[in-house]
């Protein structure tokens, strides 16, 4: 499905094998994805990025749902890291320093997407009572119902508290979004199934029926700036779309299906209805 030629005239960069510089290590929860793992990544002006590394068996769409959730990431302001790119693995030096399942064995590189490491903690790390307390006040932040209406318009099927970083001086930044346009791209094309997470099902936990109330409604509100983040962003997603997909017949499919899906659920009243509120 995936090109494994450089691209280099990309608003996202896709970078070659050179740019994957030194390993630094593997992550101690890695999810399904077996391929993560910590390296140096060099960017196109030379300099090195601490960067989580995330590639794909081959028949994963996960560089295209990454490079994606970026741009549009992009798009809305959204808290981020502050480096991401598309990156060809050499799979001989990484063998050098993790072991890599058999779906590698015929494969020179492998496509990833790679992101800088955010400095702070996991909003989910400690205590279960210190835990359950950062939760609650994490949906007093702003960035949290932008992320999470976010996570809405995307169909981000794997959110929650465990993606998002808690910066030293309190700002979250949500990390990880492999799963997004999940029953466009996912469901039902993978021999797996993914546990519906998200923020506002955690905060149906987490908060009062009253708090719960009040941040649906700034969900919603946060909706209304999608259609136009996605008239801003359209070009870049195209481009992303056709540098990643070889075949141009799949590449128009792909791109007019994504448009369409992400065009309809941008509508200024879709997240108010689809949540039951006035906004």
């Amino acid at each position: 499905m995936f090109p494994t030629t450089d691209v280099n005239q990309h608003m996202i960069p896709i970078l070659p094998a050179t740019a994957w510089r030194e390993f630094r290590g593997e992550p101690a929860q890695k999810g399904l994805n077996k391929t993560t793992h910590l390296a140096m990544i060099e960017d196109p002006s030379g300099k090195w990025h601490r960067c989580y590394v995330k590639g794909c068996p081959p028949n994963w769409v996960t560089p295209l749902t990454e490079a994606i959730g970026w741009l549009l990431a992009e798009a809305l302001n959204l808290p981020r890291p502050e480096f991401a790119a598309l990156v060809m693995v050499p799979l001989d030096k990484l063998r050098q320093n993790m072991q890599m399942d058999q779906h590698w064995l015929n494969y020179s590189e492998m496509l990833s997407f790679c992101a800088s490491a955010v400095d702070g903690k996991n909003a989910s790390q400690g205590w279960k009572w210190l835990a359950h307390l950062r939760a609650k006040r994490l949906y007093k932040r702003p960035e949290i119902a932008r992320i999470s209406a976010f996570d809405q318009w995307v169909d981000n099927q794997d959110r929650n508290t465990g993606n998002l970083i808690v910066k030293p001086g309190g700002d979250y930044v949500p990390i990880d979004n492999e799963f997004i346009l999940y029953s466009l791209l996912w469901a039902q094309k993978m021999p797996f199934n993914i546990t519906h997470n998200s923020l506002l099902i955690e905060g149906a936990q987490h908060l009062s029926s009253s708090d719960y109330a009040r941040f649906k409604v700034e969900v919603a509100r946060e909706g209304k700036l999608h259609i136009a983040a996605l008239s801003t962003v359209e070009p870049k997603l195209e481009q992303a779309i056709f540098s990643l997909i070889s075949n141009s017949t799949a590449a128009n499919t792909m791109w007019a299906n994504i448009q369409q899906f992400l065009a309809s659920r941008a509508h200024p009243d879709w997240l108010s209805t689809q949540l039951g509120v006035i906004a």
